[in-house]
């Protein structure tokens, strides 16, 4: 696993070289050192208190060799010891036997990674203390096996080339030396393959009328083939319509249960700018424009007390969530168990119902707002997508439909919201300044279109 090496006439004290497990380097395969990696430890006047130690663990993060170098001042002894511990093993084995010495010098050649313990311990003394100085260095070693496993293989395909020419040469004077007898052999085959040729060409016109017979027949069953394969197809697309069907309408009873409290809770925390979102939508289909003195006492105390189904989503609509063809099924699921005319408290579910049916399963290959996502999302992460979104859209969309009062109060509401939501990622400062005139601008756009109307 290690071997630690040194130089023998440095090691002349009473306890010898043996003592401090030191050998000669045995020849190995790795003989270069990657100097430009190599890690160096120094420690100068290291007090070990008596009766004390002081360990040094070093991480062994690939083959490397140790060099280690350290003395005791004034002359004083004190225990040395090594031990190492194989990443691949349980247990920590003795490299360096415990042994007291004043200084020594030498390298640990380590083939493998682990974990390498140096422990100079001061437990013999009772009252004096010993100051220590050290250095460690861990040169990686580099595998030359790769390049000598490389050489012997260009050696073997280079020997391999010059014994195929070779051998080639040999069949080609071999064939010059057999051409005469192979033109003789060549020309009585020819001969005989003029009667076989005549025979043969008997044998397919008899056989020809039979096979023309036979195609006429399997063009015929092929017809009939194609027709059944057509049929078996258009029962297989709508088999496979059938179950997709069936599992939506599935997905739609089970929605619900993907409002979790989590969800619910991020509801909460956003409630203001949804209630606003909720009045700037509620009787916006239906109700007519109210004069001045009207919007006056709304504002002093009257509050909507419901949004309708098809406000909620003429709200969606404008956000490009659904489009305004034919609607989803899985709407159904979004107002399902819900009355024509929704509460705050059934807007706000409904919202959530709506993040789960619309947003994809993972963001993965999503853009924008979910750009970056590389995990399945959960029922949060689907309302934070909505919610982004409309923080994002409301910068592009227009809203004819909406009056002035009900325009200006959902910007307030989406750039409120947009404030309480996470910073998408990409985002910077030079984009947030860019939202402020975008958001003014279309807040403009909206009192110009409603001075006009």
């Amino acid at each position: 696993m290690a071997q630690m090496g040194a130089n023998p006439d440095e090691y002349d004290d009473e306890y010898g070289e043996q003592d401090m497990g030191y050998e000669e380097p045995a020849e190995e395969e790795f003989v270069e050192l990657d100097l430009e990696r190599t890690l160096t430890w120094t420690g100068n006047a290291v007090i070990v208190q008596a009766g004390g130690e002081f360990r040094m663990p070093l991480q062994v993060p690939y083959p490397s060799v140790l060099a280690i170098q350290f003395e005791v001042d004034g002359g004083n002894d004190i225990e040395f010891s090594l031990t190492f511990k194989d990443d691949n093993e349980n247990e920590s084995s003795v490299l360096v036997e415990p042994v007291r010495v004043s200084d020594r010098e030498g390298q640990l050649d380590i083939d493998t990674t682990g974990l390498c313990e140096i422990i100079w311990s001061n437990a013999h003394a009772w009252l004096s203390t010993k100051t220590l100085s050290y250095q460690l260095q861990l040169a990686p070693k580099l595998d030359v096996r790769w390049r000598k496993r490389h050489l012997a293989a260009l050696t073997a395909a280079t020997d391999f080339r010059m014994l195929a020419a070779v051998e080639m040469a040999d069949k080609v004077d071999e064939d010059m030396r057999g051409m005469k007898s192979r033109t003789a052999e060549l020309q009585q085959a020819v001969s005989t393959s003029k009667e076989k040729t005549a025979q043969a060409q008997s044998k397919y016109e008899r056989y020809s009328g039979h096979v023309r017979r036979l195609e006429e027949e399997v063009a015929a069953a092929k017809a009939h083939a194609d027709r059944a394969a057509d049929e078996l197809a258009t029962a297989h697309r709508n088999e496979a319509q059938a179950e997709r069907s069936l599992i939506g309408l599935q997905q739609i009873r089970l929605l619900d249960a993907g409002v979790t409290a989590d969800v619910l809770q991020t509801l909460e925390q956003i409630a203001s700018p949804l209630q606003q979102i909720f009045e700037a939508y509620s009787g916006c289909l239906y109700a007519p424009e109210k004069d001045e003195e009207d919007e006056e006492e709304e504002e002093e105390g009257g509050k909507p007390k419901g949004i309708d189904r098809a406000e909620l989503i003429h709200f969606l609509q404008d956000f490009e969530l659904i489009g305004r063809g034919v609607p989803p099924a899985i709407l159904c699921g979004v107002f399902a168990g819900c009355p024509p005319q929704l509460s705050l408290q059934e807007f706000k579910r409904c919202i959530a119902r709506a993040a789960l049916a619309l947003a994809p399963a993972s963001f993965d290959d999503e853009d924008g707002p979910s750009e970056g996502a590389q995990t399945a999302a959960d029922p949060v992460d689907k309302l934070l997508w909505l919610l982004t979104l409309l923080a994002h859209r409301i910068k592009e969309i227009k809203l004819p439909v909406l009056e002035l009062r009900r325009r200006v109060a959902l910007l307030e509401a989406v750039n409120q919201l947009s404030q309480m939501l996470p910073p998408l990622e990409g985002e910077g400062e030079g984009e947030g300044g860019g939202d402020g005139e975008s958001e003014g601008e279309s807040e403009g756009e909206g009192e110009g279109e409603g001075e006009g109307a």
